[in-house]
């Protein structure tokens, strides 16, 4: 990650639920771990899985009998080790959404 690019507010998510992030050009799912942020230019998550730079996606969250999709890409994806409940790091990616 390099120099603030933001251009609106994000807002903190805690009570969004996790998803999942399909990547069509390799036909993909990808779980997200987390929703760290949101605006309504983009937002951030924490998943399993590494992607580049403008790859697109899809998003795709459930709460109850609703469900959200989302279209974008990949503005940004970086590696972050995740402490697992065993004391072993798992793969986890930091990434940014551009919807």
């Amino acid at each position: 990650m390099g120099a603030e690019k933001r251009k609106e507010k994000r807002l903190i998510t805690r009570d969004l639920l996790k998803g999942e992030l399909y990547h069509p050009a390799t036909c993909q799912y990808f779980i997200v771990e987390k929703v760290r942020d949101v605006s309504s230019m983009g937002i951030g998550l924490n998943i399993n899985g590494y992607l580049r730079q403008g790859e697109q996606i899809r998003l795709g969250f459930k709460h109850g009998r609703s469900h959200l999709q989302m279209y974008g890409y990949v503005a940004w994806c970086s590696s972050s080790a995740v402490e697992s409940s065993d004391d072993k790091t798992s793969a986890s990616f930091m990434m940014g959404i551009s919807l």
